[in-house]
């Protein structure tokens, strides 16, 4: 060998790589400088934690300035394989059987969840089932991963003290024990986890009694694991074998490396150095990295940061003596390159972190990491990267149930459960692999229609037939509409066919593959088959595959019906994740913590660097406490904490890093991450407040940028709208109800009227307010109409009038099961009802009788800019023994103020009086009006109420009242005939609309802090 010699000396050999020095490109380096001769760096073999790692070690080695014309045999422990090398070929075929599959596992385990609950008759749902089987198989990997064989240690007595809960629970233990070993063997298999240590385990007897010919490298591995720990100990004591750890802190003083615990980044290598009976000071620096350039101050900040707890009393004392060791300034050299972002919420977190990775891309040839454990912030990044048409590769991959192809199997199931709900229906055809045979655009117009025109509003019915007959309905005389809305809906109730019964109970294999026959029915386009559209790119092969396992694999699960399916599928497809091979941009990327440890670039973004994101909170194990994990030999909950810190140090070292989080998240206050909390602390009692936030500041103001990336160019904000149309667009009539929302929200007659816009009825709405209204006004209507125009009422008054209630609600849309709470409190306001008309009938000379229900009247009232009619349906007039008339409104809510009347913001009563008084109603005489009255019935607590409208009698007349308001309305629509008249969004503050149905549009939230005028000139 003529370049370094790694193998120098007698074992254990150990190296490290300093954190922040890119371990992938040193190592690569030093291998090259190691092994100068071609063959005898192919004749190497280089084990490393992950193939992601083996990847980029690869791509490492392309890189050098000489290149690597053969590069060595790159293994990933995580991954080894029997039939792989360094194994020859079913060498190792006794050792361990095939492993058993996931899915596999996961119904098997189901499966004997469900046999458990049976014999302690107890039901459970298949979902449930589901769901404990992957904390059980959880369970056993752990097991598996840290090689304990047996849960023996956990005695009886042990279980007897737990709590009530926890013994429930320790009793599943019991499928971990017996059952599934018992089943595995029936089966001839063995869990991944199991056959992954036995086959490290045999790779270490194998080298330790016969060690290779060529040099064996492990790289990158904390030995966490306890079958990855023992083959490091025998690579590090071959006759060419080593072991290179990543980061390990070798000079950290004495008081600290004693207090290591489980939550320390070092907590693993310690425990790794001291099994392998190996002094700290002998683990060498990796060649190229003499020990001064090592001890960089980045890394001894970040190491400072996270000491252990009992460590940090003498922090300043450690901040006097690494400025004495290292300089002055080394605080300043060490905050160099890192940035910390604090962002209000999480979208400005994104949109901050997308600016940083697009400013990267300025750079020829420069790498961009985006770090972070929070999927939901990485999905949010990736959108907004879209803007920028730049695709990011992200490691973790999106759920199978976020892509078209897993949707669309959800929604087929969706609308096969549900088969009348109209929000079924346009879920499953809004997606882009609804054809039917068609193209998609023109089909997706008529779908469009349809939806609008006869799917909007109250829920159709229990049945696609109920769908077909609303879509008739809608289509009206149109034969042809009416023929190509009803194809579409026959067509997909014909691909629906085989979920004919869905309460039935069958193998999960048949409804799979009715799911699976019907996807490609609905899917088929005019040139292509529908298995080519549904099964087809990264997504379409992963839906296919989790299909075909419910096709082949799960048949240990029961019989099961639709909806037990449905939930056991999706639960499945939420959990599969469809990364992308093609497409991503090749700098740019997403990565997990653990793989992105080894990785070099030029920027590291970690992100979402909150407690409970970053390190994850804890999660409690459903079966062992913590004190049964400890007796059964499984490793403390708190030692993840430790390797994710582990992780963080690493990449908190590189180059350029820039720490990014939100400061609330769904509303509430978020509090900073452990590792960031710390490193910030310790910055400020070494540099000041003021120094520190100045040095740990980005030099671009990201989000200040990220705040502006949306803003209209030249406008600061937004304001309130003040739409000015022309005066030839304006409306000429309107109803006395429209009245009051102009004059209340004119921008809401301005959307209305001007610009047509109509608010969406809700798909599948469920019976409200507005439809008990509808069916009490109707009630009411009818039971009016079929009284005798004579004193006093018919004996069986009251029984008519809740008769006639239960038809308009049945009407209207209220279902059996909610008529039961409708109909009480229908039957307590017909109550009040009859007691009201029976006073109002009690003798001749009290006669009030109705002369107008429900009618329908209009006048035209001259303005500036041409007629103007007013239109009203007025809900009663009644002629008074006096020959004055009552106007008379029927509200189920809240009717409006006195004080709401008076000040004109609710004009409808004062209005109808005076459209009475000129004849405008049929039936009506043209009398003054003698009362104004809402007429209150609820049905509730207080079954009704009746309140005038009038102030107090001999203060203000009903005719004054109806008069003035039919002066304002002529001197409102006078303002509004003139052109400079605005319509602006509920300008009165204090009698601003709860809801507006066009506030959205209006923009409200963005300015409503600052009320607009009543009305302006534009």
């Amino acid at each position: 060998m003529t370049g370094i010699d790694l193998f120098a000396g007698e074992g254990p050999r150990l190296f490290t790589i300093p954190p922040g020095r890119g371990f992938v490109g040193a190592l690569a380096q030093g291998l090259a400088n190691a092994f100068p001769d071609p063959a005898q760096l192919s004749a190497a073999t280089v084990l490393v934690p992950t193939r992601r790692a083996g990847r980029e070690l690869a791509t490492a080695f392309a890189g050098l300035e000489a290149g690597a014309a053969l590069l060595p045999m790159i293994r990933a422990i995580g991954d080894v394989d029997a039939d792989d090398p360094p194994f020859e070929p079913g060498e190792l075929a006794s050792l361990a059987a095939d492993p058993v599959s996931t899915a596999r596992r996961r119904f098997e385990l189901a499966k004997l969840i469900l046999a458990r609950e049976e014999s302690a008759d107890r039901s459970m749902g298949v979902g449930g089932a589901l769901a404990l089987a992957d904390d059980l198989a959880r369970l056993i990997d752990d097991l598996a991963t840290e090689d304990v064989e047996d849960l023996s240690a956990l005695s009886d007595e042990i279980r007897a003290a737990l709590p009530a809960h926890m013994q429930e629970a320790a009793l599943f233990l019991d499928i971990v024990l017996e059952a599934w070993p018992a089943r595995l063997d029936e089966r001839g298999e063995t869990d991944p986890g199991r056959r992954r240590s036995a086959l490290l385990k045999a790779l270490a007897a194998r080298w330790r009694a016969a060690p290779p010919d060529g040099p064996v490298i492990t790289a990158g591995s904390t030995g966490s694991i306890p079958a990855a720990a023992a083959l490091l100990g025998v690579v590090s004591r071959l006759p060419q074998g080593c072991v290179v750890l990543p980061g390990f802190a070798r000079d950290l003083d004495d008081r600290a490396w004693a207090a290591i615990d489980d939550a320390h980044p070092q907590c693993a290598m310690k425990r790794l150095v001291e099994t392998l009976k190996l002094d700290r000071k002998a683990v060498k620096f990796w060649p190229g990295f003499a020990e001064r350039t090592a001890d960089a101050p980045r890394a001894r900040l970040i190491a400072e940061a996270l000491r252990p707890a009992e460590a940090t009393a003498d922090w300043l004392n450690r901040v006097d003596t690494l400025k004495k060791a290292l300089g002055g300034t080394v605080f300043e050299a060490a905050l160099k390159g890192l940035s910390v972002i604090e962002t209000p919420g999480p979208a400005d977190e994104a949109r901050t972190i997308a600016l940083a990775l697009r400013e990267t891309l300025a750079t020829p040839h420069a790498r961009a990491l985006l770090v972070t454990p929070d999927r939901g912030l990485a999905r949010r990044v990736s959108v907004e990267m879209q803007r920028f048409d730049v695709t990011l590769d992200d490691s973790a991959g999106t759920p199978l149930s976020d892509t078209p192809p897993g949707a669309f199997l959800i929604r087929i199931l969706d609308a096969a459960l549900d088969p009348g709900s109209a929000l079924g229906f346009v879920a499953l055809s809004a997606s882009p692999l609804f054809a039917l045979g068609e193209a998609r655009g023109p089909l997706a117009a008529v779908l469009n229609r349809l939806e609008r025109r006869a799917l909007r509003g109250r829920r159709p019915g229990d049945s696609l037939e109920a769908l077909y007959d609303a879509a008739m309905d809608a289509a009206g005389s149109d034969e042809a509409l009416a023929e190509r809305w009803g194809g579409v809906i026959s067509a997909t109730s014909d691909a629906l066919g085989g979920f004919a019964d869905p309460a039935a109970e069958r193998h999960a294999a048949d409804w799979a593959r009715a799911l699976a026959q019907a996807a490609e029915t609905l899917a088929r386009g005019p040139e292509q088959s529908g298995a080519e559209r549904i099964w087809a790119g990264d997504a379409g092969e992963a839906a296919a595959g989790l299909v075909a396992e419910f096709l082949h694999e799960a048949e240990a699960l029961p019989p099961l019906t639709l909806t037990a399916f449905r939930q056991a599928f999706l639960e499945t497809a939420r959990s599969r994740l469809v990364r992308p091979r093609y497409g991503a941009h090749p700098r740019l990327q997403i990565l997990g913590p653990l793989e992105a440890r080894l990785i070099d670039a030029d920027r590291v973004i970690l992100a979402g660097l909150n407690e409970g994101v970053w390190p994850t909170g804890g999660v409690a194990d459903p079966f062992l406490s913590r004190g049964m994990r400890l007796a059964a030999g499984l490793s403390a909950p708190e030692r993840r904490f430790g390797l994710a810190a582990h992780d963080f140090a690493q990449l908190a070292c590189c180059r350029e890093v820039i720490l990014t989080r939100a400061t609330r998240q769904d509303g509430a206050p978020t509090v900073a991450s452990r590792w960031l909390w710390r490193l910030q602390t310790l910055a400020r009692g070494a540099l000041g407040d003021d120094r520190a936030a100045a040095l740990m500041a980005p030099a671009t103001d990201y989000l200040r940028l990220a705040r502006a990336l949306d803003a209209p160019a030249g406008q600061s904000g937004i304001g309130a709208p003040s739409p000015a149309p022309p005066v030839d667009a304006r409306p000429r009539q309107l109803s006395v109800t429209q009245i009051e929302t102009w004059i209340r929200d004119p921008y809401a007659i301005f959307a209305r009227k001007i610009l047509r816009l109509e608010p969406l009825d809700a798909l599948d709405r469920e019976p409200g307010p507005a439809e008990r209204g509808q069916a009490y006004h109707q009630a009411i209507e009818r039971w009016t109409r079929s009284l005798p125009d004579a004193v006093g009422l018919p004996g069986d008054a009251l029984e008519r009038l809740i008769e006639q209630g239960r038809i308009a609600l049945a009407e209207a849309g209220f279902p059996e099961s909610r008529l039961g709470l409708e109909l009480p409190r229908f039957a307590r306001a017909a109550g009040f009802l009859v007691a009201w008309e029976a006073a109002r009938r009690s003798d001749a000379d009290n006669l009030h009788r109705p002369v107008a229900i429900e009618a329908k009247g209009e006048i035209v009232i001259d303005a500036p800019a041409g007629p103007f009619t007013l239109t009203a349906r007025a809900d009663r007039i009644d002629l008074r023994p006096d020959g004055a008339l009552d106007i008379i409104d029927f509200k189920t809510g809240a009717a409006p103020s006195q004080k709401e009347i008076l000040a004109g913001f609710a004009p409808q009563l004062p209005l109808e009086a005076a459209m009475a008084a000129r004849g405008a109603f049929a039936g009506a005489p043209s009398h003054e009006a003698g009362d104004l009255l809402h007429v209150r019935v609820s049905g509730g607590r207080v079954a009704g109420d009746i309140r005038s409208a009038v102030k107090a009698p001999g203060t203000q007349e009903p005719v004054d009242m109806a008069e003035g308001a039919l002066a304002a309305l002529q001197d409102w629509i006078a303002k509004f005939d003139d052109a400079r008249r605005t319509y602006p969004s509920q300008p009165r503050v204090k009698f601003v609309n709860q809801w507006g149905d066009y506030d959205h549009l209006a923009r409200r939230k963005e300015w409503a802090s600052a009320p607009a005028d009543e009305g302006g000139e534009a």
